[in-house]
């Protein structure tokens, strides 16, 4: 009786280890899961791109032309005809003249006029381009403006002047300029003068 009662408590003992076994090892096959859960997943990785140009760099760029087609700067070379006047502005003589624009319709326009006496004019003019009248894209336009003219040699004076003329586009970057200026000195000054000019 002995030996049933104890085969079958150690028979019980059994199952319950075996019991405990298999709880133990569910329990531990699901710690494993839930570890493996909350693995951060590759897909969920956010990769922060590189700037490869800063903004502020595509802000702060060089003001090459303006909305009409036109560049902002030209040199040329003219040649004047005086109509009164005993100063290179009011005598037949060769001028290099140059344009900056300082916005689309303002412009400083300084020119030297070579003869044995220089003289210097520095108009700034109001400029009204027309838009793309030409074939080249460029901008008929015609001006106005006012400035001081300064004369050399013994007699030399600063006194104001006036202009008015117009820039006419020919090709990509060749333009044609015909100008009337006047300067108000002890004699008025007047001049008549057509060139060619370079833009850039």
């Amino acid at each position: 009786m002995r030996s049933r009662f104890f085969v079958l408590n150690q028979g019980e003992l059994m199952l319950k280890y075996a019991f405990v076994a298999t709880r133990f090892t569910l329990l531990t096959i699901g710690s494993i899961e839930v570890v493996q859960a909350v693995q951060p997943s590759e897909a969920n990785v956010v990769v922060t791109p590189y700037l490869t140009e800063s903004p502020i760099a595509q802000t702060f760029e060089p003001l090459t032309g303006d909305t009409n087609g036109r560049s902002r700067f030209s040199i040329g070379v003219s040649g004047n005809v005086g109509i009164t006047g005993d100063t290179a502005m009011g005598e037949s003589s060769v001028s290099i003249n140059s344009r900056i624009g300082l916005t689309d319709s303002l412009s400083v326009r300084p020119s030297v006029g070579l003869t044995s006496d220089p003289s210097i004019t520095v108009p700034l003019t109001l400029d009204f381009p027309t838009g793309a009248d030409t074939d080249i894209g460029d901008s008929l336009t015609p001006y106005i403006g006012g400035g001081v003219v300064v004369t050399t040699g013994d007699n030399g004076q600063v006194a104001p002047m006036a202009t008015v003329g117009l820039d006419v586009p020919i090709a990509d970057a060749i333009g044609a300029s015909i100008s009337v200026d006047a300067g108000f000195l002890d004699t008025t000054q007047v001049g008549a003068s057509v060139g060619l000019s370079y833009s850039f």
